[in-house]
């Protein structure tokens, strides 16, 4: 086990009024898991993080990293952790190269292996920018440089907190396989992030946190079971149509720009498929899925469900 958090609270206070920030929150990871710590902003996630990292202490409970107490050995903690920030790393004049490097040398010392710079610049496909000084960069590619000094020596534990951010789907896609490459390695991985939908392809396990507290914890299809077994039906629509009506036994219905979104019981499929033939022989639809539940899903129904529960 690398890291057990058990029952951890922590409370702030401001303007002589309490928050409390995380609220008796318990979890695990296990060596070569990557486990999604899913929420908005606000929810908890960063307090929870500078706790693992001893930057925090909690009000209550224990964190033990490698079986060894967080709060009695906080710069332990640190020691076999390596953190990418959700702010941007300020590089100045230095290179994406020589950032990457200096890290990988504080890290490993006389151990480091210059040859890891490059695998992860050509794995990322960045080598074009690898000598370009860092106030020259663009936002994604200062980002694909913090992860790189996150990961080019990574410690047991690496934390990612919204480490695609600004990075363009392309290389969100090869910043997934080196992050799966690591886990494969053994590391321990957390994925800090509000983007429910890349995080559902990435995690082997993942806890929803909303207002310090866990919401449903476990793997995609835990979780996912947790809300329902209802079918997702996502439709995009003419950009010029205004108003479509949907059957009623639509469910969860939302709308995001040109893509309209709802879930339904297994058994309505058939009249379902009906309906939207319906609507792209009439010209409102343009086209069509039919899947399972996601984590999209399950992210806003409980949410909602919170939200409901809230006087």
């Amino acid at each position: 086990m690398i890291l057990n958090v058990e029952n951890v609270t922590k409370a702030f206070s401001s303007r002589g009024k309490g928050k409390i920030a995380n609220d008796h929150l318990s979890f695990t990871i296990s060596e070569g898991e990557v486990f999604g710590l899913l929420g908005q902003n606000g929810a908890g996630k960063t307090t929870l993080v500078n706790q693992i990292l001893g930057l925090l202490t909690p009000d209550h409970g224990e964190i033990l990293l490698l079986g060894k107490s967080v709060l009695k050995a906080p710069a332990h903690a640190r020691s076999i952790c390596s953190v990418q920030p959700q702010s941007q790393v300020p590089l100045g004049s230095l290179t994406p190269k020589q950032a990457v490097t200096l890290m990988g040398k504080m890290r490993a010392g006389k151990g480091f292996n210059p040859k890891r710079v490059d695998e992860l610049f050509e794995a990322l496909d960045m080598t074009e920018w690898a000598n370009v000084e860092g106030v020259k960069l663009s936002g994604g590619a200062q980002r694909l440089t913090a992860f790189c000094m996150a990961v080019v020596v990574p410690g047991q534990l690496v934390i990612l907190d919204e480490p695609t951010n600004d990075v363009d789907p392309v290389r969100r896609r090869y910043l997934w396989q080196v992050v799966r490459s690591l886990a494969d390695q053994g590391t321990a991985v957390i994925l800090v992030t509000h983007n429910v939908l890349e995080a559902e392809k990435a995690v082997d396990r993942l806890a929803i946190i909303s207002h310090g507290k866990f919401l449903a914890q476990g793997t995609p299809r835990e979780v996912k079971g947790s809300v329902s077994n209802k079918v997702r039906i996502e439709l995009s629509l003419v950009n010029e149509i205004e108003e479509v009506s949907v059957p009623d036994w639509a469910h969860s219905l939302r709308r995001n720009g040109s893509r309209l979104l709802f879930s339904m019981d297994p058994s309505r499929i058939s009249p379902t498929i009906d309906w939207i033939t319906d609507q792209v022989d009439g010209g409102l639809v343009v086209d069509y899925s039919i899947s399972p539940t996601t984590i999209e899903d399950a992210y806003i129904a409980l949410n909602s469900k919170k939200t409901e529960g809230v006087s």
